[in-house]
Parts: C-alpha cells; sequence; structure tokens
C-alpha cells in the first residue's frame, strides 16, 4: 500500500509540478501556462546567449510577475521603495540564487 501511495504521489507531481522530465521543456511548459493567467515572465536558459548585458552565457533566469505584482508596481508612487533580496542554495539545485524584489505600497505594505 505504501508503494501504490507514493507512486500516486509522483503522477500528482508529474502532473502539477514537474511537468516534462526534462527541466528545460518542464520550464517552458510552465511558462505558457504563466501566461495564460496573465502573469509577466521572462526566461533565459543555459544555451541561450544573453542580450546585451554582462551576463555570463551559461546563466539561467527566470522572472515571474504575478497580475497583483504588476499593478501594484504600476501605482508605484514617485520615491517610492523597491527592495531586493538574494537567497542562495534554496533549491535542489546547487549554486541557484533567488531573488525577491519588493515594491511598497500606498499604505506601506510589500507586494
Amino acid at each position: 500500500m505504501l508503494r501504490d501511495v507514493s507512486q500516486m504521489s509522483r503522477a500528482v507531481e508529474q502532473e502539477t509540478i514537474h511537468l516534462h522530465p526534462e527541466d528545460a521543456i518542464s520550464i517552458r511548459l510552465w511558462m505558457d501556462r504563466l501566461k495564460k493567467e496573465n502573469m509577466n515572465v521572462f526566461y533565459k536558459d543555459k544555451l541561450t546567449p544573453p542580450p546585451a548585458s554582462r551576463l555570463q552565457g551559461d546563466t539561467f533566469i527566470l522572472c515571474v510577475q504575478t497580475p497583483f505584482q504588476i499593478n501594484a508596481f504600476r501605482h508605484l508612487e514617485d520615491g517610492g521603495f523597491i527592495g531586493i533580496d538574494a537567497t542562495h542554495n534554496v533549491t535542489h539545485f546547487r549554486d541557484v540564487v533567488l531573488f525577491t524584489i519588493i515594491a511598497r505600497d500606498q499604505w506601506g505594505h510589500g507586494s
């Protein structure tokens, strides 16, 4: 029975989280899903040369902005606050840095 539960758990993960055995394909499928939900997404894989910047060629970037975040950013007033935080090794991938950008709204709350 435990084996059945484990198999079911893996099946659910494949269907809802890990959309394809290859990470690059899974990420592209996730991007399509997020775009359908009106999210801004930007993706640069390790093989695509970076846009005009000083990024290393093998840099991986995935940016996601929800509709709520888009709206909060559009309403950011002059002199508004934008904060950034970087954390590394928060996933099972080694040497991955996660950046979080926060914009403070008119009530002083971050979004």
